[in-house]
């Protein structure tokens, strides 16, 4: 009786060592998939590999994937939270690939005249020039901003207007969606890795401005700002955020560009 249970036992071991064993396995072949980032500036993942198919959502430029399977020039991929979809080949590659689609960007952007003339707030104003809580401008959103940081329309996607900006060297680069009275969507994305103190502390600067710019309750010092930006930026998924009545505010670490992406969008 008692060999019987000793040999029971036996198995036992060995069967939780097979199940360690297997989940050790599964967890390694899934940390060695490969991974990929989107490159432009916006990428519909589909639910068949096909231009036809449904659109599942919309990705955004640096938003990491995980490669399922591949029906080239189509792949299947997963996302952050499980979700699943195709994508097309063209539209996505390798960190240094994401970092050339942007300075792209900003190459083709700097060589047009910009199509948005930039309105100043009377003198001795010290808040934006907003008529409605809800509403956001792109002046509005400018304000406080450096002067040198030219606006232009480009081709319009998801059925949007959109504007696209850029200062200090592509450090800073602010995109809106929508009419330039009323946009759906604002964006400001600054550097915070690999770059100087004094470099972080303006960029950390243009990020307060502008988040109060849309939201006047939201009072940061620069300070706590810079800190808050550098917490994101050491984790591998940095992210954060807060909502207002009308406005979504979420902060994301873009691992490839080693930048911060703050989106404010109407609710």
């Amino acid at each position: 009786m008692r060999e019987s249970s000793f040999f029971a036992d036996g198995r036992c071991v060995g069967f939780l060592f097979l199940l360690v064993v297997l989940v050790g396995c599964e967890a390694f072949r899934q940390d060695n998939r490969e991974r990929i980032y989107v490159t432009a500036t916006v990428l519909n993942l589909r639910d068949q590999p096909t231009t036809n198919s449904s659109v599942v959502a919309r990705l955004k430029r640096g938003q990491e994937l995980v490669v399922m399977e591949q029906n080239p020039p189509w792949l299947l991929v997963e996302l952050d939270d499980k979700a699943k979809g195709w994508v097309h080949g063209s539209y996505v590659g390798d960190p240094t690939a994401v970092r050339t689609a942007l300075q792209t960007d900003l190459s083709h952007r700097s060589q047009t005249t910009p199509t948005h003339v930039r309105q100043k707030a009377p003198q001795g104003s010290s808040q934006p020039r907003q008529s409605l809580p809800e509403e956001m401008a792109i002046d509005d959103m400018l304000e406080g901003l450096p002067d040198d940081l030219p606006i232009e329309e480009m081709e319009p996607l998801e059925g949007q207007s959109r504007y696209m900006g850029a200062a200090s060297g592509g450090q800073v680069v602010v995109e809106f969606w929508g009419k330039e009275s009323d946009l759906q969507r604002a964006e400001i994305m600054v550097s915070t890795v690999d770059i100087t103190d004094s470099d972080l502390r303006r960029n950390a600067e243009m990020v307060r401005q502008f988040v109060q710019n849309a939201i006047p309750q939201w009072k940061r010092e620069t300070d706590w700002v810079v800190d808050f930006l550098r917490g994101l930026s050491s984790k591998d998924k940095g992210e954060g955020g807060f909502d207002t009545k009308s406005k979504a505010v979420r902060f994301l670490f873009v691992k490839p560009l080693g930048a911060i992406r703050v989106t404010i969008e109407k609710v």
